[in-house]
């Protein structure tokens, strides 16, 4: 994302950092993206419905019903969506939040909608889940507004039904997470600097710079 003259890092992008350093500089260096390939649209789809939904609470000052007695405090009005931090003249630091608490001190906690294919009341917590409250916290922390420090999952989970005729059931489960953003921090750290040096080497487990690499061999290139 360039916005500004900088160089806008993002979630997503040390997520490809994590996987891959050579795909990460690619793709922010020279705008080659890894291929998406074919994938469910569904997930959006839900956010969108669900982010409507709290929407039309939040403008009646209530916690939707299918979450009462879940939180404490109540939805952040007006709802700040995007965050972006400044690291330097060079490279910057943006997310977008799903939801966001306040409680009476002012104290923002930020929510992030999950739809899952399997019961997450029985799953461990992925390491990306928690980088995204790391880094959630970290933005709004250095955009100067009071933090609590922890932040929400909020999971929707379709659950088995005879009865789809009388309305399609989901299990919703919340998991709540500390923040970390001294992990955010470091992060970013790492980012810029393997985006100020020369293309680096590709993870070893990197599956579209393995195709790349036996295409090239095949091809004799």
């Amino acid at each position: 994302m360039s916005k500004d003259g900088r160089i806008w890092l993002s979630h997503t992008g040390l997520e490809v950092l994590e996987r891959c350093p050579k795909c990460f500089w690619l793709q922010y260096k020279k705008g080659v993206r890894q291929p998406e390939g074919i994938v469910s649209r569904l997930a959006n789809r839900f956010d969108a419905v669900i982010k409507n939904y709290f929407e039309k609470y939040r403008v009646l000052g209530q916690f939707p019903p299918i979450v009462e007695g879940k939180f404490q405090g109540k939805l952040q009005s007006p709802f700040v969506e995007k965050y972006y931090f400044r690291v330097n003249d060079k490279y910057g630091f943006w997310g977008r939040l799903d939801e966001c608490l306040e409680n009476e001190k002012g104290e923002l906690t930020p929510i992030d909608f999950k739809t899952a294919s399997s019961d997450p009341r029985e799953k461990e917590v992925l390491e990306a889940y928690q980088s995204q409250i790391d880094d959630y916290v970290f933005l709004i922390r250095e955009n100067k507004y009071k933090v609590t420090g922890v932040g929400f999952l909020l999971y929707f989970f379709p659950d088995l039904s005879e009865e789809l005729h009388d309305g399609f059931p989901m299990i919703m489960h919340v998991q709540k997470l500390t923040g970390n953003p001294e992990n955010t921090a470091k992060r970013i750290e790492k980012a810029i600097a393997v985006l100020e040096k020369d293309m680096p080497d590709s993870s070893p487990t990197c599956p579209f710079c393995l195709y790349r690499s036996q295409v090239n061999k095949i091809e004799g290139v």
